[in-house]
């Protein structure tokens, strides 16, 4: 693994390489806008699934939208940084997948202000890796460097799906369940959140 430090990996992410990082979730194959069919390649992913963008905060996250549901900015609060992905509908009628992850080696790299994508570093329909060590030998020989960090707790994100007023947890976790994002969706009083909301 070639190991690089954070200013290094945010140039290789423009170049369009190909990356291993540590989140507080689970090991994270990244790329930059360039390097994206090359990390769908790595994983042997459908390109036309959708992946995860990484913001390193919530403003810049939400910057690219002309409105934001006040619910998003609930759940944002309350989670971001941290382990939660919120899906947003695009005017071309796809989705996309925000993320602000709460991880010192992520937050050097956006530092030096470099943009990236990120999915787990797995082979598609295996495991996800925890530490650096377990990710799988194709996936480790395939990627350009590697960001050394703390491992995360293993735990995938919790991901929420936005349309309009209507709020699908698409994967839980254990501190946002349906019943938690139900109860969130109670607790908001401006503006409220009106039927239909489903979990």
């Amino acid at each position: 693994m070639k190991l690089v430090s954070a200013w290094k990996a945010a140039d290789l992410l423009r170049e369009g390489k190909v990356g291993l990082m540590p989140t507080e979730t689970v090991v994270g194959l990244v790329a930059g806008e360039a390097g994206l069919s090359r990390m769908f390649e790595i994983k042997g992913r459908d390109p036309d699934k959708p992946i995860a963008m990484l913001c390193s905060s919530v403003e810049s996250a939400f910057l690219r939208f002309r409105e934001v549901p006040s619910f998003a900015w609930t759940l944002a609060e309350r989670f971001w940084p941290g382990p939660l992905t919120l899906v947003f509908d695009t005017e071309n009628g796809g989705t996309i997948g925000l993320r602000v992850p709460n991880h010192s080696a992520i937050q050097e790299v956006f530092a030096h202000g470099a943009a990236m994508y990120a999915t787990s570093a797995n082979l598609t329909g295996k495991p996800a890796p925890t530490a650096l060590k377990h990710v799988d030998p194709r996936v480790a020989d395939a990627v350009d460097f590697v960001v050394p960090g703390t491992p995360g707790s293993g735990e995938a994100s919790a991901v929420v799906h936005l349309s309009g007023e209507r709020a699908q947890l698409l994967r839980p976790s254990a501190e946002l369940t349906e019943i938690a994002l139900l109860r969130l969706a109670e607790e908001q009083a401006d503006p409220p959140v009106h039927p239909p909301f489903t979990v």
